[in-house]
């Protein structure tokens, strides 16, 4: 009974909310509902093409603009550019070219929908989902990311959940067409997140979701992140090992600051911030991304001695937290559209703090609303992302959500119903990345490569042997990829 009153509670909050996202959207319920309703997606043209090559049944569809195409992997690689509103509650005006590759195997296999948080990669590298089920993936850069941008001065105010939910949606309904086997979502980090945001606004697009390190951030600093990082991940030699770095760096802050002007050979500039918040920065949020993307085991042996040369210790901070593609000038433009959404809708992580107060010099301004764009007025909306949070875990069916217990990610986890076959794994020793699925231990590994296989209708091929070496690398390669964007 208690757990009825819970799901019709959420279900009542979720009604009694629709109109709040709609508003977030930039236009009214009504316009909204009509613009769903009717859909706003180019009409396909009339000749058949069924039995046409697929590059040709690509340049047949209307506001898509083949790049490139390449084979690579097993796959026909096309990059291509797609027309979209930047308001799509006003499809009339103003459009934008969306970045979206698509890596082709056939049309008879399943479509695995990739959305990306940020920048779209180059090279073709497919997602876990795809190469288990040996699907098709298209893949879409989020707007305002990456060449995905409008012309001129951008409007923020149209950069939200729902917007680039509704981007995914018109590309569903122009490909959907020529791929006419099963739809799945999947995305890593923010992508997973945006993969759960179209999910829940176009509930319809595809038939299940798996995704990765997705997350929902409650507030500008969520303080989960901060418990998890100072008292659960990882062991607590390795916690305390970084936590006395931290400490060095910054009692030796004179040591290290100079060392900043390194970055200036290399084109870097630091006047938005300046180089000792820049260098504060950094040192604060190294815990956090240590164990985001390098948390495996035994790299803890390879830390550093809090003892050290400055230059020993300054490289460590540098090396993970990347200060110079994170806190430039440079950095902070390309990732302004990151800022805003979590400045206004997203949220942010809270990097911890406490353990450092003394040392601090800028304490509590590591939040979204400090960094770019400047001179935007930003007002952090909850709701769309509450109601997104309240259906995945009370509504949403066909849902894998995959973590790691070394990511600080799995702080702020979204949680499912199993009953609804949809379901969460937090797997161990693990940073809940690509790859993640195929490593899980019997007999969790098949049950839930079972649920993607008749999610799919399609059998899944596990790697073993040589493409299992193969497939392990392809994921520590996308990894690596996706922390150099």
């Amino acid at each position: 009974m208690r757990s009825g009153l819970k799901r019709n509670g959420a279900g009542l909050a979720v009604g009694g909310l629709l109109g709040a996202w709609l508003l977030a959207c930039g236009g009214s319920t009504t316009e909204g509902m009509r613009s769903l309703e009717q859909g706003t997606a180019p009409a396909q043209v009339s000749v058949d093409l069924s039995s046409a090559d697929i590059r040709t049944r690509l340049e047949a569809i209307d506001g898509l603009t083949l790049l490139s195409e390449v084979e690579a992997n097993g796959f026909r690689f096309f990059t291509m550019d797609f027309e979209q509103p930047v308001d799509h509650l006003r499809p009339w005006g103003p459009r934008f070219p969306q970045r979206v590759t698509l890596m082709h195997r056939s049309v008879d296999a399943p479509m695995v929908l990739d959305t990306e948080g940020s920048t779209i990669y180059a090279e073709p590298v497919p997602a876990e989902p795809t190469d288990l089920i040996q699907g098709n993936q298209l893949t879409v850069e989020h707007r305002f990311f990456g060449t995905s941008r409008p012309a001129g001065a951008l409007d923020w105010r149209k950069l939200t959940v729902w917007q680039s939910a509704a981007d995914a949606h018109r590309l569903v309904e122009v490909f959907k067409p020529l791929y006419g086997e099963r739809w799945l979502s999947t995305g890593v980090f923010k992508g997973g997140t945006a993969a759960l945001a179209h999910r829940f606004f176009f509930p319809n697009d595809v038939h299940a979701t798996v995704t990765y390190a997705a997350h929902h951030n409650r507030g500008l600093h969520d303080a989960r992140h901060g418990r998890y990082v100072l008292t659960k991940v990882g062991d607590a030699a390795c916690r305390q090992q970084l936590a006395s770095l931290q400490y060095a760096a910054l009692t030796r802050r004179d040591e290290l600051l100079p060392l900043m002007n390194g970055y200036d050979a290399q084109g870097f500039t630091f006047g938005v911030l300046g180089k000792d918040r820049a260098l504060e920065f950094g040192i604060i949020e190294a815990p956090f991304v240590f164990w985001q993307f390098y948390g495996a085991a035994g790299t803890c042996d390879a830390l550093p001695s809090p003892e050290g040369s400055a230059e020993a210790l300054f490289g460590f901070f540098s090396y993970v937290s990347m200060m110079e593609f994170t806190f430039s000038d440079q950095a902070l433009e390309a990732s302004a559209p990151l800022y805003y959404q979590g400045a206004t809708q997203l949220g942010g992580p809270g990097y911890p703090e406490v353990h450092l107060r003394p040392l601090l010099r800028y304490a509590g301004e590591h939040i979204p609303t400090r960094f770019p764009p400047g001179g935007v007025r930003k007002t952090y909306e909850p709701w769309s992302m509450g109601l997104v949070e309240s259906w995945t875990r009370f509504e949403a069916k066909r849902v894998l959500l995959v973590y790691g217990d070394l990511s600080p990610w799995a702080a702020s986890a979204f949680s499912t119903t199993p009953g609804n076959d949809a379901y969460r794994v937090i797997a161990d020793d693990s940073i809940g990345f690509y790859g993640t699925l195929g490593a899980l231990p019997e007999p969790q590994r098949s049950f839930l490569l079972g649920r993607l296989s008749e999610w799919a209708d399609a059998p899944v091929q596990v790697p073993t042997g040589g493409a299992a070496l193969r497939r392990h690398d392809a994921s520590d390669a996308h990894m690596k990829a996706y922390r150099a964007r």
